[in-house]
């Protein structure tokens, strides 16, 4: 019978062997006898030239031979052991049973819930807490019956359960800070599953510190504002994201100012907004102007005697009609809805009036009268377009057959806005625009076909599209206004506040010779022009603060009710406006034949 042997062992040799001894095993066999074949052993102590040793294996001794034929390689003893299948299959059912009790004690305290409507540690603000809507969906209805949901540290009584499904909802006078949900769910065999969620209510705006009016720059050139908003809030300008530092500063950069006011909008992590609007105005330079209409500029004695203002640099601007308040465009227009229309009346040809005015170091200023405008606002309605023409509310054009055309409508904003491009495109440098108004004193006797909101906010909004058109094009923009407007643009609709923000200058009618006694606080004002002058543009200056506009005031220089105006009322009316903070002025004479020793000569 074959034997086999758990236990090796080498028996002690007759000389003891040294710390460095190796006993090298190389094809080891073990037969019935117990016999080892080709087995060797070396003593590095004792160099190549030792040869002798004995091993012990079980009782007997065997003398071990040193095997030259191969000395380069490695010998190792094989173990031959008995393969015992009653072991393994025990060790087996063993680790099995394991196992078996690892996973059916994972199951029976495993609690899964899947949480849906609360993100963990989000921030929310009153409109998302008041739709939060929690759900949280239990792997069995016994799970969802026998939990515990509690809110800030208090049980929520008798939650609403569906099945596995357990909803809850917010209470609706919860404060702001911080707050936690906390689920209970109980295991058999350990202690119950926790789960938490929290969040924190916000609901404060963030906050944005930047001035309402920047320092103003020249038409051409970069602009920047710079500001701070709250901490961890992101900032679009213009609809535009913009760079913010960790503390919250900004510098936005435009490469040329923005026309009106540039809206600044601040969003926290709550989802909170905060909006300001911040306007960059530009310099205007100062400016001594005088009107003039199209056919006066035609005429050659009255337009030479405008020059000639301009060469005695007593004036330094005309303010020249393009298109007046009977519709005709008096200039040489590109534009084809005027000459369809027959609005066209070519009184002068437009560059040479620009060359003439420019090459004299002057600066032109052309006045559109925008929407009151019969010939357009008749050709329109005779062509089917009564959308285009303000109507009155038994049907028909507002005053019959037709003066004012629809400031609400597109197709009549174009057509102004076209007239005026085509003016700057040939060296005007300013558009006017005049008869920005609501017609009539009573808004129930007047109906704005397809108007959205307010008649104020459309032609508000008129002004802001031609304004980003003529900034564009480095055109400044002005808008003649009422002067009562000031404190009574309800009458015309004239928002006098919002429609500064949206130009470059106003130009508010002040001639004396047209306002009642009292008005103002000053008795007899066509007899004290000076004082009506002044206090009308101190309270322009009040009700159109931080808008950036500067003012212009239109003065009077003719005759009326009987009382002529010379050097003195003239004069009175230019300090008092300087005084009350205007940049300028421009005179009105219908006959265009203006004071010019009223006008001192600058050099």
């Amino acid at each position: 019978m074959r034997r086999n042997s758990d236990i090796f062992g080498i028996w002690p040799h007759s000389e003891p062997l040294g710390p460095r001894s190796v006993v090298i095993a190389h094809s080891v066999a073990m037969g019935d006898s117990g016999t080892v074949t080709s087995i060797m052993k070396k003593d590095r102590n004792r160099g190549p030239n030792r040869r002798g040793g004995s091993l012990g294996f079980g009782p007997r001794s065997l003398h071990l031979e040193r095997d030259d034929r191969r000395p380069d390689r490695r010998t190792r003893f094989r173990r031959l052991r008995r393969l015992d299948f009653g072991a393994v299959f025990a060790w087996v059912l063993g680790v099995g049973t394991i196992v078996l009790v690892l996973v059916l004690g994972y199951k029976g305290t495993r609690v899964h819930v899947d949480q849906a409507g609360l993100d963990d540690d989000s921030a929310l603000n009153a409109l998302s807490v008041a739709a939060l809507d929690v759900r949280i969906t239990f792997e069995s209805t016994d799970e969802a019956k026998e939990s515990q949901l509690r809110f800030d540290g208090e049980p929520v009584e008798e939650p609403e359960i569906e099945g596995k499904v357990l909803r809850w909802k917010p209470p609706a006078d919860l404060e702001e800070g911080g707050h936690r949900l906390e689920l209970e769910v109980p295991r058999a065999l350990l202690s119950n599953a926790q789960f938490r969620w929290d969040f924190t209510l916000d609901t404060t705006p963030p906050t944005i510190e930047a001035p309402p009016v920047v320092e103003a720059v020249d038409i051409d050139q970069p602009a920047e504002v710079a500001g701070k908003v709250e901490e961890g809030a992101t900032l679009r300008v213009g609809g535009r994201r913009a760079e913010v530092a960790d503390d919250g500063a900004f510098s936005v950069s435009f490469p040329q100012p923005p026309a009106g006011a540039v809206v600044f909008e601040a969003v926290d992590a709550a989802g909170n907004r905060a909006t300001t609007s911040v306007v960059v105005p530009v310099t205007y330079p100062a400016v001594r102007s005088v009107h003039v209409t199209a056919a006066a500029w035609s005429e050659p004695a009255l337009r030479n005697r405008v020059l000639q203002l301009i060469d005695e640099k007593r004036i330094d601007a005309v303010q020249l009609d393009l298109k007046d308040e009977t519709g005709v465009v008096g200039f040489d227009t590109d534009v084809p809805l005027a000459h369809q229309i027959g609005a066209v009346t070519e009184y002068y040809d437009l560059d040479a009036a620009v060359a003439a005015i420019t090459d004299r170091g002057a600066r032109v200023v052309g006045r559109v009268a925008a929407f009151k405008d019969p010939k357009l606002a008749q050709a329109a309605w005779a062509a089917g377009r009564r959308e285009q023409v303000i109507q009155a509310p038994g049907g028909g054009p507002y005053n019959e057959p037709g003066q004012f055309t629809n400031f609400a409508n597109a197709e009549v904003q174009r057509y102004n806005l076209d007239v005026a491009l085509d003016a700057v495109e040939r060296g005007v440098h300013d558009i006017v625009w005049d008869e920005v108004r609501r017609p009539g004193d009573d808004p129930t006797n007047v109906v704005v076909p397809g108007v959205q909101g307010s008649a104020s906010e459309a032609l508000v909004g008129f002004l802001a599209g031609a304004h980003t058109e003529l900034r564009r094009r480095g055109a400044y923009q002005g808008v003649g206004v009422l002067g009562l407007s000031v404190d009574r643009g309800d009458l015309v609709d004239q928002d006098v506040a919002q429609m500064a923000r949206h130009v470059d200058y106003v130009v508010p009618t002040i001639h004396p010779a047209y306002w009642g006694n009292g008005e103002f606080g000053v008795a007899n004002p066509v007899r004290q022009p000076g004082d009506l002058v002044a206090r009308v543009v101190s309270r322009f200056g009040e009700v159109t603060q931080n808008s950036g506009a500067r003012f212009v005031p239109s003065l009077q220089d003719f005759s009326a009710r009987g009382i002529g105006y010379g050097d003195a009322e003239i004069r009175a009316q230019i300090d008092a406006a300087r005084a009350a903070g205007a940049v300028g002025f421009v005179l009105w004479d219908p006959s265009v034949t203006y004071t010019a020793s009223a006008l001192d000569p600058r050099p």
